[in-house]
C-alpha cells in the first residue's frame, strides 16, 4: 500500500516537473513577432481544430505571439475584426457630434462597468469568450446590436493559430540603428522606432495609450494623440519622439511627434 502511494506520489511529481519545463520553454519563445505563411488561415477560439474560426489570416499579415501550447500559438486578435461586449456592462462616454456639435445618439467609446466582463465572438452569450475586460477599461466602439456593443478587440483578446502556419520575423534594427545603447537615449534626444502598434488596456489616469513592439521585442509604450494611433492600431509604423520616463522604468515611455504607417 506505502509502495503504491509513494509511486504515485512520485509520478505526480515527475509529472508537474515535466508539465512546468514545458511551461517555461514555452514562455522563453514568447511574446515575439509572427507573420503568417500561408492564405486562408482560420484563426480560433481555442488551441482545438474543433474551436470556434474568429476569423482568417493571409499569407504576410504580422500577429504577435503572446503564448503558445503545444503545436498552437496564442496571438493577439487582429485589428480589422470586430468582437462583442454586452451592453449592460458598459458605460457609453462619447457619443459621435452632429455638424451642429450636438450628439447623436451612436457611441463611439464606452467605459467597462465591472472586474472580468467577457469579450465574445459575436453578441450572443453562448457564443465563444476571446478576451476579458475589466472596470474602468475603455473599449472603441463600432456599433450596437441587440444590446451588445461591437468593439475593436481589446488588448487582453486572443486567439490562437497552429504553429506550422506561423513564421517568426528576423530581428531588426529599431532604434536609432544602434539597440544596444538603450542607455544613452534620454528626454534631450530624438529617438526613431519602427515596429507594430497595439493598444495599451486603457485605464483612466494612465499616461500611455498604446505601445509599440519592435520586430526584436523591445517594449515602448507611447504617448500621443490617440485618434491617430487608433488608426494605426496592429500597423507597422514608424514613429519619431522623445523619451520622457525616468530611465529605470520598466518600459520606456515616448512622446510623440511623429507616427507613420510603413510598408
Amino acid at each position: 500500500m506505502h509502495l503504491r502511494l509513494s509511486i504515485s506520489v512520485l509520478l505526480a511529481v515527475i509529472f508537474i516537473f515535466l508539465l512546468s519545463l514545458s511551461i517555461s520553454a514555452a514562455w522563453e519563445n514568447a511574446p515575439f513577432l509572427g507573420e503568417i505563411n500561408t492564405n486562408n488561415i482560420n484563426l480560433r477560439s481555442d488551441a482545438t481544430i474543433g474551436s470556434k474560426v474568429i476569423c482568417t489570416l493571409d499569407k504576410g499579415e504580422q500577429v504577435e505571439v503572446v503564448s503558445e501550447a503545444y503545436e498552437w500559438y496564442k496571438p493577439h486578435l487582429p485589428a480589422h475584426i470586430s468582437v462583442y461586449l454586452k451592453g449592460s456592462l458598459a458605460d457609453c462616454i462619447k457619443y459621435k457630434e452632429s455638424v451642429e456639435g450636438n450628439k447623436e445618439e451612436v457611441c463611439l467609446s464606452a467605459k467597462v462597468l465591472r472586474d472580468r466582463v467577457n469579450v465574445r465572438v459575436s453578441p450572443d452569450e453562448s457564443s465563444a469568450i476571446v478576451g476579458i475586460a475589466n472596470k474602468n477599461e475603455i473599449v472603441n466602439v463600432r456599433g450596437e446590436t441587440g444590446g451588445w456593443y461591437k468593439i475593436e478587440p481589446i488588448q487582453n483578446s486572443f486567439g490562437w493559430v497552429n504553429k506550422k502556419f506561423v513564421n517568426k520575423v528576423e530581428k531588426a534594427v529599431s532604434v536609432n540603428k544602434n539597440e544596444d545603447k538603450k542607455e544613452s537615449l534620454n528626454s534631450n534626444e530624438n529617438i526613431v522606432l519602427k515596429g507594430i502598434v497595439n493598444p495599451y488596456g486603457i485605464v483612466f489616469r494612465r499616461i500611455a495609450t498604446h505601445k509599440l513592439i519592435t520586430a526584436d521585442n523591445k517594449v515602448f509604450l507611447l504617448k500621443g494623440n490617440k485618434a491617430a494611433l487608433d488608426a494605426l492600431n496592429r500597423n507597422k509604423v514608424k514613429v519619431i519622439g522623445k523619451i520622457i520616463s525616468p530611465p529605470k522604468a520598466k518600459y520606456p515611455l515616448v512622446e510623440v511627434i511623429i507616427i507613420e504607417a510603413e510598408n
